[in-house]
């Protein structure tokens, strides 16, 4: 017998919202879909019915993450003007987001998991729209002349990208949470240095 779609995508987000828990305080590797199946009090048939594998059920929940990143990085970007106002935004709302347990399981994933060329473009797509995020307020500040155009915004974009992402690590050498704000405060510091129309 067929489910009523409503109480079957209240399964599957609920399944999601149990394994997104256990994802975090475990990891990938050390979560079971037995551990999911127990602390989520759903059948495994259930959970299998819905997820065909613990890898597409952990997609799924950084997927829904990245959403909700998405929806909340907006809000916060439409409360200052200036493209440098919200690379210093970004950088601070990013810190918060890299304390995130569940940031810390995709690289986790990634070395764990024989990933194919499919699933690459997959997690592509998943960490997309925070690239396209940097890339929106770096190509703004270009085009109000606030930033130099003599870099490829795309470019320009995949550095701080990477610059922001890779700073969340030091989180492990005993930085407080003062200290880690102040990390990514310094990147843009020095990341503008490099663009700005401002910077003698």
């Amino acid at each position: 017998m067929a489910r009523p779609k409503g109480q079957g995508q209240k399964t599957k987000e609920r399944i999601a919202e149990k394994a997104k828990i256990i994802f975090e305080q475990k990891g990938y590797a050390g979560t079971s879909m037995e551990d999911i199946r127990e602390f989520s009090d759903i059948s495994k048939g259930s959970i299998y019915y819905h997820f065909k594998s613990k890898e597409e059920l952990f997609l799924y929940t950084v997927e829904k993450t990245s959403e909700d990143w998405r929806i909340k990085w907006a809000n916060h970007a439409d409360k200052v003007v200036t493209s440098t106002e919200k690379l210093y935004l970004l950088a601070k709302y990013y810190a918060s987001d890299m304390q995130n347990p569940l940031s810390h399981t995709v690289p986790e994933y990634m070395a764990t998991e024989n990933i194919d060329k499919m699933m690459r473009n997959k997690i592509f797509d998943l960490i997309k729209p925070e690239y396209e995020a940097f890339y929106q307020i770096i190509d703004e500040g270009i085009c109000r002349k606030e930033f130099k155009s003599n870099q490829s915004p795309v470019d320009l974009a995949y550095i701080l990208y990477s610059t922001l992402t890779g700073l969340s690590i030091t989180q492990f050498f005993g930085y407080s949470d003062e200290q880690f704000l102040m990390l990514y405060q310094n990147a843009i510091d020095i990341f503008l240095k490099g663009i700005s129309n401002n910077t003698p």
